[in-house]
């Protein structure tokens, strides 16, 4: 994009009156619009058509009477510590709206669309909505089109959290179409992983995660509206991750899931012990692992008094173990030798299924654009700092588009573990090619060659999270590390 920035005014119609735009308003302050529609254009999506009234750039990708499902990045309402920045941290309304417009024409009258994402269970949807002129832009389509347009918020239940502390939950709808469960056994990345007893999820109860991660089950739930999508739309936001290092496509699917806390995050214990929640052993971190665990325990069970008291331990005790911003605990660091099998895990289970069997034949009908108009450096997911980027990167593949984002973001993808690993031989491959074989399509001619050849200088230049530095920064030896 020519500049990095994101319109004001929802639903952020287009700037200029395109030959196939059927919506009539315009936004002249909308140049994220332009920067989609060119994206398709440069993948050279129904090129013959382009620039006539019946260009349908994704009509080989959408079929007359799917059903498409928009999965933005929708994690929290604010970043963490700045409750007045959010742009860095979740996708931009103005993406999901110029795909949506596609996606739409794609469909000629038939079939439905839906925006849905399972943000962090104490974020506010209201206000996601509200900053991201989501809630305006679904609005909208769905007094336009003739297609049913649906926004849903995949939890079935919010938490109540106060200083980091949980006080309790409360129910919500979650999906009406229910949930899929989904058994990988010993298709899972854990089936070769020694952490069963010790894995921890997305809150207290690790009785839980460990239930579906032992006896040879892997086990996940997902919503039922994303399993029996027949189009899977990924709109995810360019960061960099605490756990994995960056946050793409592969990442942004944790979102589908229903069954949160059957994800395991990381490994109880640090590497001598075959854990990967501290990167070493020390009497300071085997004591902050039993305090916080015996917390937890007494607030799951008598939250009323246990709460207040735990969330006072926890600022007693932040001057002595120190701050999670500056200090390496739960799995934040490049260690994390768990949180990338979770994702693989994930995506599997939903590019394999139709909601009704699984494994199917050939994966699901993929297309992502990532959003790094504005992205996110340093503490991501949830804390990032800006980094106004200017870029989209879209693409058929969820590694391919990862790769070719981690790789202009300045990083070595053959170091990032979720996407070194993806090229693994697998019985349901997530990339059918060699990280060689990826050829970039660019506005920018830095960029229009292999990905392999592309220059370092001429990259963006992201920070990664402190606990990752060193670790996935371009080295320039990935021909000669990776052997592809």
């Amino acid at each position: 994009m020519d500049s990095a920035r994101y319109p004001e005014t929802a639903p952020f119609h287009p700037a200029q009156q395109y030959p196939e735009y059927r919506g009539g308003t315009l936004d002249a302050e909308n140049l994220v619009y332009d920067a989609v529609r060119g994206l398709l254009h440069a993948l050279g999506l129904d090129a013959a058509r382009f620039s006539t009234p019946e260009w349908n750039p994704l009509g080989e990708l959408v079929r007359p009477g799917d059903k498409v499902v928009l999965k933005p990045n929708l994690i929290w309402h604010a970043h963490r510590y700045d409750h007045a920045q959010w742009q860095q941290v979740i996708t931009h309304g103005s993406i999901v709206r110029a795909v949506a417009d596609y996606v739409l024409i794609a469909l000629q009258g038939c079939g439905e669309l839906w925006i849905v994402d399972g943000p962090q269970l104490d974020a506010d949807w209201n206000e996601i909505l509200r900053r991201t002129g989501i809630g305006q832009v679904t609005a909208w389509l769905a007094a336009q089109s003739a297609v049913p347009v649906r926004l849903l918020d995949l939890r079935d239940e919010h938490e109540d959290v106060r200083g980091e502390v949980l006080y309790g939950t409360t129910k919500l709808p979650g999906d009406p179409a229910g949930s899929v469960e989904v058994n990988l056994g010993s298709r899972s990345r854990f089936a070769e992983h020694d952490g069963a007893g010790r894995y921890y999820g997305a809150t207290y109860d690790q009785r839980e995660t460990n239930y579906h991660h032992s006896e040879g089950r892997h086990e996940y739930r997902i919503s039922r509206t994303v399993a029996t999508a027949d189009v899977l739309i990924n709109l995810p936001k360019m960061k960099t991750h605490k756990k994995t290092g960056v946050t793409l496509c592969l990442k942004n699917l944790v979102g589908i899931n229903t069954g949160r806390n059957w994800l395991p995050h990381h490994t109880d214990g640090d590497p001598a012990s075959g854990g990967d929640q501290f990167p070493v052993a020390s009497v300071k971190n085997s004591s902050e692992r039993k305090g916080v665990r015996l917390f937890e325990q007494l607030t799951m069970r008598h939250p009323a008094i246990f709460a207040p008291v735990y969330r006072l331990a926890k600022t007693i005790a932040r001057p002595i173990f120190g701050h999670t911003r500056a200090t390496i605990r739960s799995g934040n660091w490049h260690g994390n030798d768990t949180c990338w099998r979770m994702v693989h895990d994930i995506n599997r289970c939903l590019n394999y299924s139709d909601g009704e069997s699984f494994p199917t034949a050939t994966p699901k009908r993929f297309f992502a654009i990532a959003d790094g108009v504005i992205g996110g450096e340093g503490d991501g997911p949830a804390a990032p700092d800006a980094k106004p980027s200017g870029l989209l990167v879209a693409g058929f593949n969820p590694v391919a588009v990862d790769c070719v984002a981690t790789r202009l973001m300045g990083f070595d993808p053959m170091r990032v573990p979720t996407l070194r690993e993806a090229f693994a031989a697998s019985e349901l491959p997530l990339a059918n090619f060699s990280y060689r074989d990826l050829q970039v399509r660019s506005n920018d001619p830095r960029w229009q060659k292999p990905l392999a050849e592309i220059q370092q200088a001429d990259c963006t230049g992201y920070r990664t999270h402190f606990a990752w530095q060193g670790a996935i920064e371009w080295r320039g030896d990935t021909a000669v590390s990776t052997g592809c």
